[in-house]
């Protein structure tokens, strides 16, 4: 249950991340690069509030980064 309200948790991140990627839609590639990296790190910290395992926290975190920069590149 604690895996799912995580995963529940870093999709609203990911669709945060999204609005403030559309609303700096003129900000270099650098800073897009470093606001993924924060957005990520603070992903892994709620994911591991909930789940208290690192590398289970840390295999959720990694798998919804991955799914959310494919998604975008393939349908953005």
């Amino acid at each position: 249950m604690n895996v799912f309200f995580s995963i529940l948790i870093q999709i609203v991140m990911w669709c945060g991340y999204s609005i403030v990627l559309f609303l700096s839609h003129h900000d270099h590639s650098f800073y897009e690069t470093i606001l993924l990296l924060m957005f990520g790190y603070f992903n892994f910290l709620v994911a591991y509030r909930f789940i208290q395992n690192r590398s289970v926290a840390l295999h959720v975190t990694l798998s919804l980064t991955v799914v959310y920069v494919t998604g975008k590149l393939l349908f953005i």
